[in-house]
Parts: structure tokens; sequence; C-alpha cells
């Protein structure tokens, strides 16, 4: 009797221990609404570190040139439109400065890859804003928005 005592005990103990086993596989597979809102919010904060924004050429003179940023995060309260106005000076290249200055502006928000949607390819390009890089997103930049003229 102490034997099958025994035996139904670990049998029980068995079961208890493979019912907890596939508690947690389900919840696992059945995420609860506090861990699909743990990602989320995890997800906004990664994403919102950058920002989005549209650059637009306004004016174009043989020295001065502006153009348009309008930048926003996943915060619309952060939503911000620039004009920003550049002077190559005298004898310089203003497609060039105009360029740099969009650089150095991506730059307050990315120091490495960056994602942009290009409107002369059709699509989004991943690009470097790594200083070792400057040439490659110059170039990339200058036929973006001057290739065409």
């Amino acid at each position: 009797m102490t034997f099958a005592n025994r035996n139904r005990q670990r049998r029980e103990e068995a079961e208890q221990a493979a019912a907890q086993e596939n508690a947690a596989a389900r919840a696992a597979e059945n995420p609860s609404a506090n861990d699909i809102a743990r990602a989320n919010i995890a997800f906004q904060d990664k994403r919102g570190r950058g920002t989005n924004g549209v650059f637009q050429i306004i004016s174009m003179g043989p020295r001065v040139a502006q153009y348009s940023f309008r930048g926003w995060t996943t915060d619309q309260r952060r939503s911000q439109n620039q004009l920003i106005e550049v002077d190559a000076g005298f004898g310089g290249n203003v497609q060039l400065a105009v360029v740099d200055n969009m650089i150095a502006l991506i730059r307050r928000y990315y120091q490495g890859d960056f994602n942009f949607d290009s409107q002369k390819l059709g699509r989004v390009v991943t690009l470097s804003a790594r200083p070792e890089d400057t040439k490659g997103l110059q170039s990339f930049l200058l036929n973006e928005f001057f290739g065409g003229r």
C-alpha cells in the first residue's frame, strides 16, 4: 500500500509540474495586455531617439540658398519647421553648402545609420551620418536634390 501511495504521489507531482510548464508555455505564446503594452513602449522609445523630417529647397541663387526642414519626433509637441538660409560665400559652391548644412542638421539626431526616403529613387535607403562617410553622404544628397538640374 505504501508503494502504491508513493507512486500515486509521484504521478500527481509529475502531472502538476507538467501543468505548470504548459501554463508557462501558453503564457509565452499569448502575451498578456501588459506584455504587449511594455513591448510597444519599448519600441516607441527606440524609435523616438531620432527624428523624421522633410527637406525642401525653397530658393537657390548663385551664392545664397534657402531650404526648409519640417522635422518631427514621436512627440508631436516637439515638431519643428525651420527655414534655413545658407551662404556659400564668394565663389563658393552653393549646392555643396546646402548639402553640408543638411548633413550638420542630420547629425544632430543621428551619429550612425539612418533611413532616408529618397523621392528620386522612390524608396527608403539606409545612409550613414558617420564623419568617415561624409563624402558618400554628400554625393548621395547632391544627386538627390540637384542631380536633375
